[in-house]
């Protein structure tokens, strides 16, 4: 027999009362729940994101700002320590304390009070005695009185300073000094700086770097320790090669026989070549001395200045020869 929709359902199967009590149950139960739910949170309001929080300390919703009042002061998430001063170049440390400043964002009547507190050895001495004298209220006042202070003699006058910057070492040498004084001035345009350093370079660079015609100090930098090394090795090579020739001096140069060794007959003993050799050797003098005069225009016999119709004394008094 085929069973048909109308048949099964009219047959439905029954589920027993204990069972639909207890699923009646838990739908009051999760209903009570959601409904405690929706009172303690709106579902509508999502959780803020994670915030990255700082290294050292929590995070609150206001920031207080520690020169005073509260606001748009937020503190950076990376702590940086004030520099220390004892003396010396100040341009580097001053140079640290404005980042600092502008990090922390320092207001000016507190700048003095905080780099008081970083001084040490000579400079907080000077502080000690210049702020007994007056109250020092500025930034500008310290850096000025640090750089009459500890600053190069040159400081008055720093165009001055970088315009007389020559090359008297290497050019690496050249360049941390140029850069140095560079530092100091302001407003320079780039080729003035440019000229200022060709015309410091020693004279062997400066023309191989001028040919390249260089259009910044970068640019003319690189040339310059680029010919520097070329002209080292240069120099090394004519080294070697002199070094090589005076080597070769010494085997050439043998001691020269003397004329009475060589003169010497067959079977002459060693008296008479003695002999021979002091009776040789006033004509080998007088041979010697006339060979110079004639060389220096003068007379072989009487050692006068030579010259055309010149008569020789020596010659009238003896009548020796013929001149």
């Amino acid at each position: 027999m085929v069973e048909t929709r109308s048949s099964t359902a009219a047959n439905p199967q029954t589920i027993p009362d204990a069972a639909m009590e207890s699923l009646l149950k838990q739908i009051a139960d999760l209903t009570t729940e959601v409904a405690a739910l929706k009172k303690g949170k709106s579902p509508d309001v999502r959780p803020e994101p994670s915030r990255p929080q700082s290294h050292w300390r929590d995070e609150p919703d206001e920031w207080e700002n520690p020169w005073g009042g509260r606001g748009s002061f937020r503190p950076p998430y990376t702590k940086v320590e004030f520099p220390k001063f004892d003396g010396g170049d100040p341009r580097g440390w001053i140079l640290k304390a404005e980042k600092y400043f502008r990090y922390y964002q320092t207001p000016e009547e507190s700048k003095v009070d905080v780099a008081a507190m970083y001084l040490e050895g000579d400079a907080l001495d000077l502080f000690a005695w210049v702020n007994s004298e007056r109250t020092l209220l500025y930034w500008e006042e310290l850096v000025k009185i640090l750089q009459e202070q500890y600053g190069p003699a040159e400081f008055q006058n720093p165009d001055e300073y970088l315009g007389a910057v020559k090359q008297t070492g290497t050019v690496q040498e050249y360049r941390l000094e140029f850069a140095k004084r560079a530092a100091r001035v302001k407003n320079w345009p780039e080729h003035c700086l440019l000229g200022i350093f060709l015309n410091g370079l020693k004279e062997e660079l400066k023309a191989d770097v001028r040919i390249h015609k260089p259009r910044s100090v970068y640019k003319a930098v690189s040339l310059a320790l680029e010919y520097e090394t070329k002209l080292g090795s240069m120099k090394t090579h004519k080294a070697q090669s002199f070094s090589a020739q005076n080597t070769k001096l010494p085997t050439q140069n043998r001691s020269p026989t003397t004329h009475s060794q060589q003169r010497l007959p067959p079977g002459s003993s060693q008296n008479t070549s003695s002999s021979s050799a002091s009776v040789t050797q006033p004509q080998n003098s007088w041979d010697l001395q006339r060979q110079s005069r004639r060389e220096n225009g003068l007379c072989f016999r009487c050692g006068e200045r030579f010259y055309p119709g010149h008569r020789c004394k020596k010659f009238l008094t003896s009548n020796y020869g013929d001149g």
